[in-house]
């Protein structure tokens, strides 16, 4: 195992280049984060909508664990300053939490989650601040050139996108070339918005960098994107669920 500054330099990359191709070819060699500290608390809602700690359930240590990496917050990371801040749960003063998360949502996955899969009414938090350097991100294996390769300057200048096409059709047609359904791409669009909150760049596979942000009058069904960082409440060109069905089925249809 290496970290992920080492391995790049062993492959000749800068170390974003190595999780952009993680992202963009989807490879099953994936980064993973081992920390040196932090814990999750693990939370549930009950009937009447009010949310506590889940029964008999410890807090899951962080520190010293290999903590699988949300796809969506490894884009965010391409462009991030480190050390990037998880911050805990909190209270306003209201009395109601902020910053929690749904298992999809969390950006860091230790071992320990995995038998809360399916568990909708299950939320987690971070017990106290928890800080990520870029030295705490590793590969799990060495550089082999069957796994990622650095495209060539020719090749890549092809790829560049064209200003006339959406964003979210160059998206389609990437995860449309790598296998994947309208449902699941769909939701991993929404993770990025929820990443990048429109002031953060994350790295929208096939596209590039840019700024998505979920609607906050129709969060399930409208995702925002703008080239540039959101500054008002009206920025951002609107994605709605039914055009994004509407482009998957067009771009399915040229394939």
């Amino acid at each position: 195992m290496l970290r992920i500054v080492d391995y790049a330099k062993r492959s000749s990359m800068e170390w974003y280049e190595v999780m952009r191709l993680c992202i963009d070819k989807d490879t099953a060699l994936q980064p993973i984060a081992i920390l040196t500290h932090g814990e999750l608390r693990v939370f549930e809602l009950d009937d009447d909508e009010l949310i506590g700690d889940f029964p008999g359930q410890d807090p899951i240590p962080l520190a010293y664990e290999e903590c699988e990496i949300n796809p969506a917050f490894l884009a965010r990371l391409i462009h991030a300053k480190f050390p990037v801040v998880f911050k805990p749960v909190t209270k306003n003063k209201e009395g109601l939490a902020s910053d929690f998360y749904q298992l999809d949502d969390m950006p860091l996955w230790p071992p320990a989650v995995k038998k809360f899969q399916g568990m909708d009414r299950v939320w987690f938090g971070f017990d106290k601040e928890v800080r990520i350097t870029l030295d705490e991100i590793w590969m799990p294996e060495s550089p082999n050139d069957t796994l990622l390769k650095k495209p060539s300057p020719e090749i890549a200048k092809e790829k560049k996108p064209r200003k006339q096409i959406t964003p979210h059709s160059i998206y389609i047609a990437h995860r449309i070339k790598h296998g994947k359904v309208m449902l699941n791409s769909w939701q991993y669009f929404k993770q990025f918005a929820a990443e990048s909150r429109g002031t953060e760049l994350v790295e929208l596979p096939g596209y590039g960098p840019i700024y998505l942000k979920q609607d906050p009058k129709d969060i399930k069904g409208t995702v925002l994107w703008s080239e540039t960082k959101f500054t008002s409440p009206t920025d951002g060109k609107p994605v709605k669920k039914s055009a994004f069905d509407k482009a998957w089925y067009r771009v399915q249809r040229q394939k």
